[in-house]
C-alpha cells in the first residue's frame, strides 16, 4: 500500500455491485485483494440497498461502482433485460454519484466491462466530469479484475492526491479534526462527565445562547489543539493551469466572497455581521452576541451601521495606499458584497432598531474572522480619545526643511 493513500485515506471501502457473491464474477477478486490491503470492505448488491445508509458513507476510503446493475431495475422495470433495463441501471448510477457528492470526497471507481469511452461520455453529458479535476474514475472491469486491481485502484488514488491540493488539503485537516475532536471530547469526559450540563447552566446564567456558546467553546477547543505543520506545501503550490487574466481575477473575486460572507442558515439567530438590505440601503448589526441572544418571545434591539454603494473611483484616492486598502477611522469597507464592488459602512450612521423590523430584510452574514475585526475597529472608534492635529504649517514646515536639506 502506498506511503500517501495510508496516511490519509481512512475508512472502509465500499463496493456495489450485483454481482457479489458470484464466485464466478471478477469483482470478488478484487474484493478480496481489497482486503489483503487490510481495508475493511462493505459490500452492497444494488443501489437500492447501499442508499438506504447513504448518511454512513460520510467516511468512506474509496467506492467501487458497477456501471450496470441490471438486477437492481428488474422489479422496478418488470423485466430481465433489454436496453430499456439497461438506460434506467446507468440513470441509477448516475443518480447516485450525483448523491455521493453531497455525503463525502471518496474517490469512486466506475466498473464496467463497456468501452470506457462510451461511459465517460454519458457522465460528461450528465454534468459528471471524470478524472483529473474531479472525483470520478472509469475503469474497464475485466482488466482491472484479472490484474492486482486494488494495488492499481490505490495508486491511481495517490497520483489523484497529488495532483489536486484540494483534495489533499481535505484529507490532511479532516483527519487532523477527527483525531482532536475525539481527543477533546475524552478529556472533558474524563473532567466530569457531565460536563455539557455544567457549561449549559454556566452560559444561561450569564445571558447567552447556550447552545451558541457550547458551539463556540468546542470550535475554541478544538480549534487550539489542530496541527496542519507536517502538511506538504509541495503538494499545494502546485502550477495553476494557465487561463486568461480576467477569468483569473473572477475566479479570486468569488473566492474571496465565499470567504467574507456566509448564506446559509442565517436566519436561525442573531450574530454580529449580520447584514439587511433596505431601501436600497445596507446595514450591519454591530451588537455583541450576548446582547441579542434570543429567548422565547424576545425581540432584541440590533445596531445597525449603515452601508452605501460606492465605486472603485469613489475610494481610489482614499482609501488605495502602496500597502493595500486601508480603512477610515470611521468607515468599514466591504467588496463584492450584494454584487457591489465597494459598500462603505459609517461609523458615525448608528441606529437602533427591533429585530423584528429588520429580520425579513437579512441577505447575509459577514464571516469570521473579517467580523472580528470590524467589532474591534468599531469598539476602538467609540472609545478613542480627541487629540489636536498639528497645524498645517509646522506640517509644511517640517516636510519643506526635510526637502531642501542636502
Amino acid at each position: 500500500m502506498g506511503e500517501l493513500f495510508e496516511e490519509l485515506c481512512k475508512g472502509p471501502v465500499v463496493v456495489v455491485d450485483d454481482k457479489i457473491g458470484d464466485k464466478e464474477d471478477l469483482i470478488n477478486k478484487l474484493i478480496g485483494e481489497i482486503e489483503e490491503n487490510n481495508l475493511p470492505v462493505l459490500g452492497y448488491k444494488s443501489i437500492d440497498e447501499v442508499r438506504k445508509k447513504l448518511s454512513g458513507l460520510l467516511f468512506s476510503n474509496f467506492i467501487v461502482l458497477d456501471w450496470r446493475m441490471i438486477g437492481g431495475v428488474e422489479d422496478l422495470l418488470g423485466v430481465q433485460i433489454g436496453d430499456e433495463a439497461e438506460a434506467v441501471a446507468e440513470q441509477e448510477v448516475i443518480a447516485f454519484i450525483k448523491e455521493l457528492q453531497k455525503i463525502c470526497l471518496a474517490p469512486i471507481f466506475v466498473l464496467s466491462a463497456l468501452p470506457k469511452e462510451g461511459i465517460v461520455s454519458k457522465l460528461k453529458t450528465a454534468g459528471i466530469i471524470t478524472e483529473g479535476k474531479n472525483y470520478v474514475f472509469v475503469e474497464n472491469k475485466d482488466v482491472l479484475c484479472e490484474t492486482k486491481g486494488a494495488c492499481t485502484l490505490i495508486s491511481k488514488i495517490e497520483d489523484w492526491i497529488k495532483e489536486s491540493p484540494h483534495i489533499y488539503l481535505a484529507k490532511c485537516w479532516t483527519n487532523e479534526w477527527l483525531s482532536k475532536n475525539t481527543t477533546v471530547f475524552w478529556d472533558l469526559y474524563k473532567l466530569n462527565p457531565d460536563w455539557p450540563a455544567l457549561f449549559y447552566r454556566s452560559f444561561e446564567e450569564d445571558g447567552e445562547d447556550p447552545i451558541l456558546a457550547l458551539r463556540d467553546t468546542l470550535f475554541q477547543l478544538i480549534f487550539s489543539e489542530i496541527d496542519v505543520s507536517d502538511v506538504k506545501l509541495s503538494f499545494l503550490n502546485k502550477e495553476i493551469e494557465e487561463t486568461d487574466e480576467e477569468s483569473q481575477k473572477e475566479s479570486l473575486k468569488e473566492l474571496y466572497k465565499r470567504l467574507g460572507y456566509i448564506n446559509k442558515d442565517i436566519d436561525k439567530d442573531i450574530r454580529p455581521g449580520d447584514i439587511f438590505k433596505k431601501d436600497g440601503s445596507y446595514y450591519l448589526n454591530i451588537r455583541p452576541e450576548c446582547d441579542t441572544t434570543k429567548r422565547a418571545g424576545s425581540n432584541p434591539e440590533i445596531y445597525l451601521l449603515k452601508g452605501d454603494v460606492k465605486t472603485p473611483k469613489d475610494v481610489k484616492g482614499s482609501y488605495v495606499s502602496p500597502y493595500g486598502i486601508i480603512d477610515k477611522e470611521n468607515q468599514i469597507i466591504m467588496f463584492f458584497l450584494d454584487g457591489n464592488d465597494i459598500v462603505v459602512f459609517n461609523k458615525r450612521k448608528l441606529s437602533i432598531k427591533k429585530y423584528s423590523e429588520m429580520k425579513d430584510d437579512k441577505i447575509c452574514r459577514v464571516a469570521s474572522p473579517f467580523i472580528t475585526k470590524m467589532r474591534q475597529s468599531y469598539s476602538s472608534y467609540l472609545g478613542r480619545f480627541g487629540v489636536p492635529s498639528y497645524p498645517k504649517q509646522i506640517v509644511d514646515s517640517l516636510f519643506e526643511s526635510e526637502e531642501e536639506s542636502p
